[in-house]
């Protein structure tokens, strides 16, 4: 599993731009994390990892496209979280890191990002994380998930739901 998490970073590396400017990116993606059990991961995405790869970076194009046009927001970074159900049935999550995001910012994004086309899902749901520096600044830390993950999980008896089925099942029910 760790050979086919490194191609599929490579791969997200590949579809990456080759030209370099003077001016940091609005949105560059720092790492991507991958919401799926790694034994998983071939059984819910199947074997095609460049059309996942193509789906993260129109994710993170779109993000760019949409920050490009904002007042530059006071977070250092941008926790994306996407959830899949099927190509047409996306939900996204944003959260600043390091900083602030005007809500309205976050909410357009979560709408714009969600409406992307998603990669076609062998076994549903799945998801994955973006780690993503804005305009060249780099957060210390990013969260493993969203604070509103976080926060369902805590309300369950367990105190924790495992992503995808157990927490899509309770803050994205069918």
């Amino acid at each position: 599993m760790l050979i086919r998490g490194g191609l599929f970073l490579l791969a997200v590396a590949t579809f990456g731009t080759t030209v370099f400017s003077e001016e940091p990116k609005p949105a560059d993606i720092n790492a991507v994390r991958m919401y799926v059990p790694n034994p998983q991961l071939a059984e819910r995405f199947g074997e095609d990892i460049e059309s996942l790869a193509k789906y993260v970076k129109a994710v993170e194009k779109k993000a760019n496209d949409i920050l490009a046009k904002e007042t530059k927001p006071k977070a250092k970074g941008l926790l994306i979280a996407v959830g899949i159900k099927s190509k047409k049935n996306t939900r996204v999550w944003c959260q600043a890191v390091d900083g602030e995001i005007p809500e309205e910012l976050l909410k357009k994004l979560e709408t714009e990002l969600a409406k992307i086309e998603a990669v076609d899902l062998k076994k549903s749901p799945a998801g994955f994380g973006l780690e993503i520096k804005l305009f060249g600044q780099k957060p210390e830390k990013f969260p493993e998930f969203p604070k509103l993950w976080v926060d369902a999980a805590k309300k369950t008896d367990k105190g924790i739901l495992i992503p995808p089925d157990e927490l899509f099942k309770s803050i994205w029910p069918d």
